[in-house]
């Protein structure tokens, strides 16, 4: 079998609609005999429609590696926080100028001034529990923080010397910071993923567009980027695909599916521009 493996936001699409062209592309990807999955930091709730339209064959990677779940919302492998760590970085947190965001089962809590946070869950269907002072009220599976652009790197930078060593932080996009269980990424769940697969893929290709994907990108056999993706992630990339926007997925897959393919691996050099 072989494995195609995507982002969601800023790669598969932009919003909530996969489109025409995207879905189409996937669609003949799959009657080609290749398996397709997404990987995500969005919730099960809020990524199963994406994972639908493009038909998802293999169970999806969401909250950006913390859980693996299949396409019918039962749980495959999962990473909980220690909640007395959750509980420190959220406090953390709480008392700088960002919103904050605990993942749980399926569930979110955040304050009730948290409003970007609030907004984006309600369009999902999700409603947020709200805390009036920090705690931890069940489960968590990621700590997360919603930041003007421009302040973002300073609250990664103060994340990384509090807690540097302890969980995984890294940027999930323009605006979001993520923080994890050790260990825990998109990456780490993709060989989770293949462990419960009929059988082992003799190609994975990933494709992603910030942070939250490079090692995603890094254990994949191949590798590809959207242009505008964080400058890392381009030079981890074997090749670099147009944005999402321009509708990068398809141009991909035609890639993938022409017949002079050939799986090169190109990061740390000149990567193949599609």
């Amino acid at each position: 079998m072989k494995l195609f493996v995507t982002d969601i936001d800023d790669t598969l699409s932009v919003g909530d609609r996969v489109s025409d062209e995207v879905v189409d592309a996937c669609n003949r990807l799959r009657e080609a005999g290749w398996d397709i999955a997404i990987a995500t930091g969005r919730t099960y709730g809020s990524a199963a429609g994406h994972a639908r339209s493009i038909g998802a064959t293999v169970p999806a990677i969401l909250y950006d590696g913390a859980r693996v779940m299949t396409l019918e919302g039962e749980e495959v492998h999962s990473e909980l926080f220690d909640p007395v760590l959750a509980e420190q970085v959220l406090r953390f947190l709480w008392a700088l100028p960002v919103e904050v965001q605990l993942t749980g089962d399926e569930s979110v809590a955040c304050r009730a001034t948290d409003l970007e946070t609030i907004r984006f869950y309600l369009s999902t269907g999700c409603t947020p529990y709200l805390m009036e002072a920090p705690h931890i009220p069940g489960p968590v599976y990621r700590v997360a923080a919603w930041v003007e652009v421009e302040q973002r790197d300073q609250v990664e930078g103060a994340l990384v010397r509090a807690f540097g060593g302890q969980c995984e932080i890294c940027a999930g996009g323009p605006q979001f910071l993520d923080v994890l269980p050790l260990g825990v990424s998109k990456g780490s769940a993709l060989e989770r993923l293949i462990e419960v697969l009929p059988e082992s893929p003799e190609l994975v290709v990933a494709a992603g567009d910030h942070m939250n994907d490079f090692e995603l990108l890094r254990r994949a056999d191949l590798s590809a980027a959207p242009v505008n993706a964080h400058e890392r992630l381009l030079t981890q990339a074997d090749i670099v695909m147009p944005e999402a926007l321009d509708h990068g997925v398809q141009a991909l897959v035609e890639h993938l599916l022409s017949p002079n393919f050939e799986p090169i691996r190109r990061r740390g050099g000149e990567p193949l521009r599609l």
